[in-house]
């Protein structure tokens, strides 16, 4: 499929690199209309920002099936490894670290990564305003401090050194202090904070749009709705009482859909779910009409008595790396390969520095990683499961490829891995039908000044109908030499999560639709119903796009989100849980990605891989 998305740029003005964001209002190259994928900021991960085009032309060709036989045009690496690990997201790095970490000195490991980068979503988009560096994620973001033994993901987290405090920036003295959130939106909708607005623009005829801010503290005054639904807004976020008196609560909650829960459990009314679709449809990709109710229980949505998002915001516990969890995959790295990043081995310098690109795949690495490497076939030797190696192809610069491993960890998500893998038992082929995945994209626009914001005394807005439904900026985490300002008059990111749920269609009709809508509208369109988006919410305000603008930079991710629907958790009818169906190897192969948790996050992530490279490891 043709991907229309370099609208932003043309190829002399990408050349230019770090010049063009100097430019006070580029708005005027918006609306360029030359062919490719849009403009993809600065530094190292300019080239790759989202599924790059020719990521998904060589996924369009495994669905075709191209690939389903080879021809001999094969180039033989004559390469062998212990392990080849299909993804280079956390799942790929953490099942890297694993086999760094446990096999034997002289055991071997190539990581096949599709993008021009690692990280997976684990990525940032950098921007250079106004001689201001600025840092925003790609998709992958949040995460939880974890400073003691006991929590998940302790080991890794303190093997890495990740620190356990952080130093953000502060509203200088004079100017009125506002509230902001460490990572973005979705964690501060549930907080009592007079510094996020809620826009009402598609009210009656007749009368005009307004802001409501203080939504929780204030019961909802200000908000157009009647005083009965305003009561189960409070009742939906205060709830503490379980509604199940079962032992097997989880599968009970799994057994219905979010809107279900709500709507038939807790009677409350539709409005409720109207308004959660967006904010659930952020972290699992689809609303609630067809996300399990265990889903929204595990992702922290209100109406469940274990819900803490009515808590004070100074105590949420919640952070974000610069650029995201980039944070994590750039520490992994330095840990398998600490020459591919310049610098020492402190925090701030695994951040900062550059990557050194001829280090990742070098000879003689224990750990090797090579970049735009698209895995397009894994057949176990004379497809036999009790074979000795697995061949495994890959595309690079139109170019096919072929090493061989003594075992594999696709960790690269369930719609590829079921796609390559040949042979698939039954089985895991019935299980990966039930893994629906719906996209998501992320926009970070670069401001010049964010004044419009400060005039309204707000660092977070959401809105009912629009383009998106929320967006924010983030307290700026100062990590060593990085340290951007926070002030009105300076210059800043905007964030913002646009999923493609569309309510009332079936779950899989729901993520087709929503990449096709996400892959045929070109840049410029999107663009444009962003500007329109916050000149509708901030016009008043004083917004203006051509002064205020310096750069957007748009990450489409076309499979970014498993939608687990009820039974993804605990089975259906008696029958295993998909899930725990593909955490079973098929032969030399096993099988790892954040999907198989359902709420994708680092920690899910980075184990999952571990897991699978524990198995594949059991094979040699």
């Amino acid at each position: 499929m043709p991907i229309t998305r370099r609208d932003f740029l043309n190829g002399t003005l990408l050349g230019a690199g770090a010049l063009l964001f100097e430019l006070p209002a580029p708005l005027r190259l918006f609306a360029q209309t030359s062919q490719g994928e849009g403009f993809g900021g600065g530094g190292d991960y300019a080239a790759s920002y989202g599924n790059t085009g020719s990521v998904l032309n060589a996924f369009a060709a495994i669905e075709r099936g191209e690939y389903k036989t080879l021809s001999g045009d094969i180039i033989d690496t004559s390469e062998v490894y212990d392990l080849v690990i299909v993804g280079g997201g956390l799942s790929g790095l953490g099942a890297a670290y694993e086999f760094n970490k446990s096999s034997s000195k002289q055991a071997k490991c190539l990581i096949l990564e599709n993008h021009p980068i690692f990280g997976g979503a684990a990525k940032r988009n950098e921007f250079m305003v106004q001689g201001e560096r600025l840092i925003g994620p790609q998709a992958s973001n949040a995460f939880g401090v974890i400073d003691r033994p006991g929590i998940p993901g302790y080991d890794i987290y303190t093997e890495l050194g990740i620190p356990t405090e952080f130093d953000y920036a502060e509203m200088p003295s004079g100017l009125k202090q506002l509230d902001f959130d460490t990572t973005n939106f979705g964690y501060r909708l549930w907080f009592d904070s007079k510094n996020i607005g809620h826009y009402y623009g598609d009210l009656k005829e007749g009368t005009s749009a307004k802001w409501a801010a203080g939504f929780w503290e204030s019961r909802l005054a200000g908000t157009p709705y009647p005083e009965k639904i305003r009561n189960d807004f409070l009742r939906w976020r205060n709830m503490t009482d379980r509604q199940y008196a079962g032992n097997d609560y989880g599968r009970w909650l799994d057994s219905m859909t979010y809107k279900d829960y709500l709507e038939k459990v807790l009677r409350l009314d539709p409005e409720i779910t109207r308004y959660a679709d967006p904010v659930l449809a952020s972290v699992v990709g689809l609303g609630c009409d067809v996300i399990s109710a265990y889903a929204a229980r595990q992702v922290s949505m209100p109406g469940f008595p274990e819900f803490q998002g009515h808590r004070s915001l100074k105590n949420s516990h919640w952070h974000s790396f610069p650029g995201g969890n980039d944070g994590f995959s750039r520490c992994i790295i330095k840990a398998l390969l600490p020459v591919a990043i310049e610098g020492g081995k402190s925090f701030a310098d695994i951040q900062n520095g550059r990557v050194r690109f001829p280090a990742l795949d070098r000879a003689g690495n224990r750990v090797r990683l090579r970049l735009a490497s698209s895995v397009v076939r894994a057949e176990h030797e004379d497809n036999s499961v009790n074979g000795k190696t697995v061949t495994v192809t890959y595309l690079r610069d139109g170019k096919l490829y072929r090493v061989n491993a003594r075992s594999v960890v696709m960790a690269c998500g369930s719609r590829l891995s079921r796609k390559v893998v040949a042979g698939l038992p039954v089985s895991h082929a019935a299980a990966y039908n039930k893994f629906h995945v719906s996209p998501i994209l992320v926009a970070n626009v670069a401001l010049t000044n964010w004044r419009f914001l400060y005039q309204l005394g707000l660092t977070a807005c959401k809105w009912q109908s629009g383009f998106g439904f929320a967006c924010n900026i983030r307290k700026p985490m100062y990590v060593g030499d990085y340290r951007p300002p926070l002030h009105p008059e300076k210059p800043t990111l905007l964030t913002f999560y646009v999923s493609f749920h569309q309510p009332g269609l079936p779950i899989e009709e729901q993520g087709a639709m929503g990449r096709k809508k996400l892959l045929g509208t070109s840049y410029a369109e999107f663009e444009s119903r962003l500007i329109d988006q916050m000149k509708q919410l901030f016009s008043e305000a004083g917004f203006n796009p051509t002064k205020d603008v310096a750069g957007i930079v748009l990450n489409r991710w076309t499979y970014g989100y498993v939608n687990p629907q009820p039974g993804f958790y605990f089975g259906k009818d008696g029958a295993m849980a998909p899930r725990d169906v593909i955490r079973k190897p098929f032969g030399r192969i096993a099988f790892a990605h954040a999907e198989l948790n359902g709420h994708q996050h680092w920690v899910a992530a980075v184990d999952e891989g571990r897991r699978a490279a524990r198995q594949a490891m059991e094979a040699l």
